[in-house]
Formats: C-alpha cells, structure tokens, sequence
C-alpha cells in the first residue's frame, strides 16, 4: 500500500483545520435525529444518551487541550479503578444519569462551541505538551496532539452511531481516520491492555495505514510500547490496514472478520495468525 509520512506537528495542524467542518457536519446529524427514546447501536443508550455524551466529551477535550477542564468536577465522578476501560464506563453511566430529559437540544451547540475552542486552543499549544485527563488516570497525562485526536474520534464514531440509529448517512472519512490514529492510538494503545490477553504474548508488530502513519507495537506480556513510524526491525506480523477500517474494527462499530474479508486488512509475516490476537489485545474507550 502506498504511504505518506507526516510528523505528528503536521497531522496536528491538519487536525485545527478540518475540526470545524467536522464539527458542523455532526452537529447536523444530531439535529435532525428524530425520536430521542430511539435505541442505539450502543447497549442501553437511546440516541438521546448517545448525543448528551457526544456533546460531553466533546466540551470536555476541547476545554482540556485549553486549559480549562475542571478537573475537580470530573475527579468526584471518576471511580479508582485499575482498568481505563471501567473508569469511563462509570463515568458514562454517572454522567447519563444526572442529565435532565431534553439536555440533548443543547448538544448542536456545545459541539460547535468545542470546535471553536479546540481550533483556538491548538494554536497555542505544541503536540507533546502534557494535557490532564481524569479518567485517564491524574498521574498520566496525554499529549495534546492525543486528546486532539479523541475530539476527532468521538465525534465520528458517536456520530455515526446516531446516524445509524436515525437512518442518516455518515461515513467515516479515510483522511480523519488517519488522524485519530496518528495522533491518538501510540498513546491509547499501551493504556487499555486486556492484561488477561496480554500476559503470555510477546511479539513485534507492525501496523501500516495506508496512506498515513506506522505503528510499531511491543509487547512483552502486560508491558506495551508504541512506536510512530519505527525504523526497520525484526517483526512477527505486518498488518496493512484502511484508516477507516482499523477505527471501526478498534472502537467496537464492526467486524474484524467482515473487514478482513473486504481486503481491508491483511496479515503478512513470520507469525500472520497474531493479527485477530492483537486486535482482541486493546479495548478502546
């Protein structure tokens, strides 16, 4: 597959500039939703739980990446476990459950609103500087570019779930799919190890975006590393994977096996039989 390399700098500004128009789509799809009491594709959300959350998180990173999260509110919500993926189911439900009845009318607007604070806040701040996440843990910040990229990705993949829910088209762009990758998942991947899965496992792989980014993956039992286009080493398993695939195969929103039957992603290498392992290594929040 055919590769572009961009610095993680470069995919930042590219990330400033389509956020608004991105922001602005979903927003329009959450506008004409229709019925709120509409079961999701996400057990036990209607589609109204799935806009209140979407305009939550969406607040949430743009006020982080400004420096304006408050970070005492969400620590009162944020429950001490060890796994990142139960912190924010709890967070979720906590959330969902103080939110008044028609809180969702107002979601257009905070997306729109997080867009412009994003946008604004980005031109101030460099990739790496750390930014707070509470439910990522108050001693392990994540790089902005990161939480950048989870504005991005909530606001596709829960758009898309609101979409499916209302009948609506919404595709996820190959160009943003490459951008949550790039920016967010070196940093994501080593936080949300199945520790259970990952404990007899050790092997090197390599993920190609088609078009994008390199992620090189280290894993020695529980113990992860990421790399952003690592040099040429010894690997167990290549997988060349389309940017959109890999964000809805990774989130949960379809099938390893449909995707892999697309030619969507393919498995070459000593050890090709390790890529359906990986996939099942990391739960994405």
């Amino acid at each position: 597959m055919p590769r572009s390399r961009t610095t993680l700098a470069e995919d930042l500004a590219v990330a400033r500039v389509v956020a608004p128009d991105l922001a602005e789509r979903a927003a329009r799809v959450v506008e004409r939703m229709g019925d709120p009491r509409a079961v999701s594709p996400l057990p036990g959300w209607r589609a109204s739980d799935v806009a209140v959350h979407l305009g939550l998180a969406c607040t949430a990173y743009a006020a982080a990446v400004a420096g304006e999260l408050e970070a005492g509110r969400w620590d009162a919500m944020v429950p001490e476990h060890p796994d990142l993926a139960q912190r924010v189911a709890v967070l979720n439900a906590t959330t969902l459950a103080s939110a008044a009845p028609d809180e969702y009318l107002a979601v257009p607007g905070q997306i729109r609103a997080a867009a412009a604070t994003l946008v604004a806040a980005l031109g101030k701040r460099e990739p790496e500087e750390p930014c707070s996440i509470p439910w990522f843990g108050a001693d392990a910040p994540l790089p902005v570019a990161a939480v950048a990229g989870l504005f991005l990705s909530e606001t596709v993949l829960h758009t898309l779930d609101i979409a499916r829910t209302s009948g609506q088209a919404w595709t996820v762009p190959p160009k943003i799919a490459r951008l949550i990758i790039s920016l967010t998942y070196p940093e994501t991947i080593p936080r949300t190890v199945d520790a259970s899965r990952a404990a007899n496992l050790h092997a090197a792989v390599r993920i190609h975006v088609r078009g994008g980014v390199t992620l090189g993956i280290d894993i020695d039992g529980t113990r992860v590393r990421t790399h952003r286009d690592p040099p040429p080493g010894r690997t167990d398993c290549h997988i060349w994977v389309e940017p959109a695939a890999f964000v809805l195969t990774a989130s949960g929103r379809t099938s390893l096996a449909r995707q892999i039957a697309a030619g969507r992603m393919i498995s070459v290498g000593r050890k090709p039989w390790l890529a359906p392992v990986i996939a099942r290594l990391f739960a994405h929040p």
